[in-house]
């Protein structure tokens, strides 16, 4: 999320492999940082995303660390030293209101409902399959399949349970 916060805060205009939508709630652009949102900025942030998604399929799973994932261009990295607090807040913000409504409302996705759903519809069990749902707070219910094992949703497709289900479901039933 740090980096998807540098993106809007800078007003980079990358062309990823993925284009996510703004983030939810708004990261306003930062008049401070636009002079630093030269072309190549957009270039290495756009290479970093591209990475960053594909790094969840090898053995070293999860975002790399900004101080380290984001050091294929100075220029990105002036862009991200510039506002990583505030990146940082954001975050963390963010994960709390994540874990506060895991909490008041119990498990979002009901990824295991919609596995059986499957299994009655094919006759059989599934078989072993591993499928990561990785959750982002950008604009509208979007989603998007990154690889076989790994789908990337928006907080608002998450939530919108039988729009999830529809957009899901056929991704289960590849796998089963």
């Amino acid at each position: 999320m740090i980096g998807l916060f540098v993106r809007d805060a800078a007003g980079l205009r990358p062309r990823a492999g993925i284009d996510v939508p703004p983030l939810v709630p708004a990261v306003e652009t930062r008049a401070s940082l636009v002079p630093l949102a030269v072309p190549e900025a957009s270039a290495q942030w756009a290479r970093w995303w591209d990475r960053a998604l594909t790094r969840h399929e090898g053995p070293d799973r999860g975002f790399p660390a900004p101080e380290s994932g984001f050091g294929d261009g100075e220029e990105l990295g002036v862009l991200v030293r510039e506002c990583f607090a505030d990146a940082v807040r954001w975050s963390s913000a963010r994960g709390r209101e994540y874990a506060e409504a895991m909490m008041r409302g119990g498990r979002r996705g009901h990824e295991g409902d919609l596995v059986r759903a499957v299994e009655t519809e094919l006759g059989r069990k599934a078989r072993p399959f591993e499928l990561h749902v990785l959750e982002l707070p950008v604009a509208g219910a979007v989603g998007w399949c990154v690889s076989e094992k790994r789908v990337v949703v928006s907080r608002a497709l998450r939530e919108d349970t039988a729009a999830y289900r529809r957009w899901l479901t056929p991704v289960i039933r590849k796998l089963a």
